[in-house]
C-alpha cells in the first residue's frame, strides 16, 4: 500500500514535518481520518504543527467532499437498482480512501486526497 499511497504523497509537505511531532501525534491523526468530522482535533493538539495543519485541511477536504457525496447519493438513490449499485460502490470507494489516508498519516506521509486534496488549505 505504501508504493500506492507514494504516488499521491507531497514531498515538499513531508519534509516540513517534524519526525518528533509525527510520532507523538500519528495515531490520533489516523483516527481522526476514520471519523472525518473530527477534522479540528488535530488543530486543538498542536497549532503550529506543521503535520498536524496538513491533516487537519486533508480531513476537512474529506469531511466536505462526503457530505457532497451523500448528497448526490441519496439523490441517486432513488433510480432502483442503479442507485443501489452505485451507491455500495461509491461507499467501497469512499472506505478505501479513509483506509488508505490513515495509513498514510499514520505512516507519517503527507498524503493529498486524489484530485480535491489542495482545493482547500485553511489551516
Amino acid at each position: 500500500m505504501k508504493d500506492i499511497l507514494e504516488n499521491f504523497n507531497d514531498q515538499s509537505a513531508q519534509s516540513s514535518f517534524n519526525q518528533a511531532d509525527v510520532q507523538k501525534n500519528k495515531i490520533l491523526i489516523a483516527v481522526c481520518y476514520v471519523f472525518s468530522f473530527l477534522f479540528f482535533v488535530p488543530l486543538l493538539i498542536d497549532k503550529s504543527s506543521s503535520y498536524c495543519r496538513f491533516h487537519a485541511n486533508q480531513q476537512l477536504t474529506l469531511f466536505i467532499f462526503a457530505v457532497i457525496l451523500g448528497l448526490a447519493l441519496a439523490v441517486i438513490g432513488l433510480i432502483p437498482v442503479l442507485g443501489a449499485i452505485i451507491g455500495v460502490l461509491a461507499g467501497l470507494c469512499m472506505l478505501a480512501l479513509v483506509i488508505a489516508l490513515a495509513y498514510g498519516a499514520y505512516s507519517g506521509m503527507a498524503v493529498r486526497i486524489p484530485f480535491v486534496g489542495n482545493m482547500i488549505n485553511i489551516f
